[in-house]
């Protein structure tokens, strides 16, 4: 019987090659999009997973005022280690970037990590080369992983033993490579290339500037006996800020709030200030899971359609089938089966498009996924999504079939009607709806990134060359003389030199002012700037007056943005002149700059101070369009001259700001793929159903046409039918695409509005695709010869 079931199918695929291929390859390109997705997905929810116990493993962060940071107070580590019973494990780490030494080459490391002897024992970074247990106790210890060790010293294994000189120290002893590291997992939320003791990154100071200040990340590990429940950590948090309430009291305290959040969590469920750069958002880990199963839904709509749009075909088999005693219980089996064994055909295809299109989704989405098929866990998974996909496309298209009345199948007289017209128009409603919903947030996404972009920030982005400045003797001598050589050569614009980029800030300190309402308390950002800041940027003072070299007071004078004077509820008008306290210094208001963001549009502009530098990290100079290349030239000239083989790194401010939006750019990206796909998809189901229609209306439109119809008047009574579906799809679609990218959107401060213009370029276009897909079957019916149809009458 199975046999005769497997020929059979065999011979109607035959028979009907173009709507078999159209089957396999809709069900193939909706199989393939979900499985990129989920590959994706879960490469997402892999974070971190790889370290033994995970799930026991927190990270702390603080809630100062109304800011949510990912550091707290290095003394946590030892205080929670010791005092906390449950804790079993602590350890710390701070990101830096150091200019690294090697004989005469020079490296500008921009993911270094100072690390306490614990950090090996807590994460699962295993070692090449050294011992866990020793590396990292001694002052002048390093480690480095795989690829850094090759970069340094052409092979992992003879880095062992030898010297490195950090941040220019090359006439000290170096730090001496005591372990060789596997390269970081890429689903690890810490990315670093090289580890030095935390010893050398801590300063001497007193007990209360160490408890408020702000700069580690601390982790801890639970017990193995301690569950790691929602009480349990409550628990731990109540007790890990009775530790520091007990220890700093008074004033000068910074009011912090702090809180246990889980290493899995990490990648994924934060929005947090000061945090390791690379995290990503289960937001869009959720939106993709459900585009995923929106398209292979609309996969198998298509599936369904076509397969009833075949009907009239398998009509007379399943008559002649029941005539001999064949139970509607094996012909639905049967039709479930021919679906099944089409879905395996279309998975075969689909892991053949998977296999091409994965270096090109792993660009889209800067990812390093491969198709492991040999994991019998993701084997089985694609399998069950296959089984899935193949009942839910089959069994519609089975019980419509095995209903058929033998008798009248037949004795000719079961003319397909319009039984099940209402599902099957239901579906390609629904079909339809997922579609243009997928097309609308595929605008709206398109035009917020375009409105990030384009978007007023407070200060000109345009033609920002900014240089790297290395720490080479003493900083403010050789600031002075980078200065001076720009002076003295043609064609460099203004130029300044800071502490800190605009462009996302980190650093931030407590402040207060006189006239403060007891228990205020605030916390702002602060940057260090020469005079020369304002003019290179292109800002605007609101009152008062920027930093200038004529100005003696400069070291004792603060500049503050508007949101600063507004949240220490000065006046603007007299806010000019009030002393504020800032990082232990008095200094006087001198002037208001006019606020600009420092931050991602996803944050609200917040307050800001600006001391005055002479020196800094960075070096920002104002080019001429079209004089990059002269201008970096020049530069670099310059900075070979100060610093000598020192690495020149440089970059774009214009560049830094788009990178800040890099998720959103990929969200962009992918979305539009996996729209048009639907589209597609969703474009073949139209094309069946009006199959199923035409064919359905053969004798109707042979019967017009021996009555007069012209072809045109037939054509737009047949497309009508379709562009009625299609227009209904709208309804439904438009409120859905309207809720779904409104919630999105709250995630912005600083967002578009969505236009009416939207929702109609996306009608138009859904109208018009679905009158180009139905065209050739409704004109080809439309010029058939009526006699063909008429001829048994």
């Amino acid at each position: 019987m199975f046999r005769n079931y497997f020929k059979t199918a065999l011979r109607n695929m035959r028979r009907n090659k173009l709507f078999t291929g159209l089957n396999i390859f809709g069900l193939a390109t909706g199989l393939a999009c979900s499985i990129l997705i989920f590959l994706w997905v879960q490469d997402e929810l892999s974070y971190d997973k790889f370290n033994p116990g995970a799930e026991k493993i927190f990270r702390l962060t603080s809630r100062i005022t109304n800011t949510d940071a990912a550091v707290v107070p290095g003394p946590f580590s030892e205080a929670i280690k010791e005092e906390i019973p449950g804790i079993a494990l602590t350890t710390r780490i701070k990101t830096d970037e150091k200019v690294v030494t090697i004989g005469t080459r020079k490296f500008n490391e921009k993911h270094l990590y100072y690390a306490d002897t614990n950090f090996l024992r807590m994460f699962n970074y295993p070692l090449l080369a050294g011992n866990t247990a020793n590396v990292l106790l001694g002052p002048n210890d390093v480690v480095l992983t795989e690829a850094t060790a090759i970069k340094y010293f052409g092979n992992a294994g003879a880095a062992m033993g030898k010297s490195i000189f950090v941040d220019n120290d090359i006439k000290g002893s170096g730090f001496r490579v005591t372990g060789i590291l596997k390269n970081v997992p890429a689903n690890s939320h810490l990315q670093f290339d090289l580890l030095l003791p935390i010893q050398n990154y801590d300063r001497m100071m007193s007990k209360t500037e160490a408890w408020n200040n702000f700069n580690y990340y601390v982790y801890f590990r639970l017990a193995d006996a301690v569950k790691a429940d929602a009480a349990t950590v409550q628990m731990v948090e109540k007790q890990i800020n009775a530790i520091r309430n007990k220890i700093i009291t008074g004033s000068n305290a910074v009011p912090a709030v702090i809180s246990a959040q889980r290493l899995t969590d990490v990648h994924l469920h934060s929005n947090l200030m000061l945090d390791v750069d690379g995290q990503g958002n289960i937001q869009y880990v959720r939106i993709f899971m459900v585009v995923a199963i929106f398209i292979i839904f609309i996969a198998c709509i298509n599936f369904m359609n076509l397969a009833t749009a075949l009907s009239g075909t398998r009509a007379k088999e399943v008559g002649l089938r029941k005539t001999i005693g064949a139970l509607r219980w094996q012909l639905t089996g049967q039709f479930i089966g021919e679906s099944m064994l089409l879905s395996f055909l279309s998975l075969i295809v689909a892991l053949g498009l998977v296999f091409i299109a994965l270096p090109f989704f792993n660009t889209l989405a800067s990812k390093s996924i491969l198709l492991d098929l040999y994991d019998p866990l993701l084997v089985g998974k694609i399998i069950g999504i296959t089984v899935l996909a193949g009942l839910l496309a089959g069994i519609y298209p089975a019980f419509y079939l095995s209903s058929f009345n033998a008798i009248k199948v037949l004795k000719g007289s079961m003319i397909l009607k319009g039984r099940g017209s209402f599902l099957r128009n239901g579906l390609v409603v629904l079909q339809f709806s997922i579609s243009v919903i997928l097309m609308i947030s595929t605008v709206v996404v398109y035009n917020q990134l375009n409105f990030i972009h384009n978007r007023d920030i407070g200060f000109n982005k345009e033609n920002l060359l900014y240089i790297n400045l290395p720490e080479v003797g003493d900083l403010k001598d050789n600031t002075d003389a980078v200065k001076a050589a720009l002076h003295a050569s043609s064609g460099i614009g203004d130029f300044s030199i800071a502490q800190n980029l605009p462009t996302d800030l980190t650093g931030g300190t407590q402040i207060t002012w006189r006239g403060m309402e007891k228990g205020e308390q605030l916390i702002i950002y602060k940057l260090g700037v020469d005079e020369d800041f304002l003019k290179t940027f292109g800002m605007k003072m609101v009152a008062g007056h920027f930093f200038s070299r004529d100005y003696k007071g400069g070291d004792s004078a603060f500049v503050v943005n508007e949101t600063a004077v507004r949240a220490m509820k000065m006046d603007p008008e007299n806010a000019v002149g009030r002393i504020i306290h800032v990082s232990g210094r008095d200094g006087v208001i001198m002037g208001i700059v006019k606020d600009f963001n420092f931050k991602p549009v996803f944050h609200r502009i917040e307050p800001l101070v600006m001391r005055r530098k002479e020196s800094g990290d960075f070096l920002v100079i104002r080019t001429a369009p079209g004089s990059f290349q002269k201008t970096l030239a020049t530069v670099k000239s310059c900075f070979q001259r100060i610093y000598g083989e020192n690495p020149f790194t440089y970059g774009f401010v214009d560049q830094d700001l788009d990178h800040l939006y890099t998720a959103e750019s990929r969200m962009s990206r992918l979305f539009n793929v996996f729209s048009a796909l639907s589209i597609i998809i969703s474009c073949l189901g139209l094309f069946g159903l009006a199959t199923f229609s035409t064919q359905r209306r053969t004798k109707e439109i042979g019967v017009r046409k021996v009555l007069g119809a012209g072809e045109a008047g037939i054509v737009a009574l047949l497309a009508k039918e379709f562009l009625r579906l299609v227009a209904l799809s709208l309804l439904v679609a438009f409120p859905v695409a309207w809720y779904v990218m409104n919630q999105w959107l709250r995630g912005f401060v600083y967002r578009v509005n969505i236009s009416a213009w939207v929702f109609v370029a996306a009608g138009v276009a859904a109208l018009l695709v679905a009158f180009v897909t139905v065209s050739y079957q409704t004109i080809r019916a439309a010029m058939a010869n009526p006699t063909r149809s008429l001829r048994s009458e």
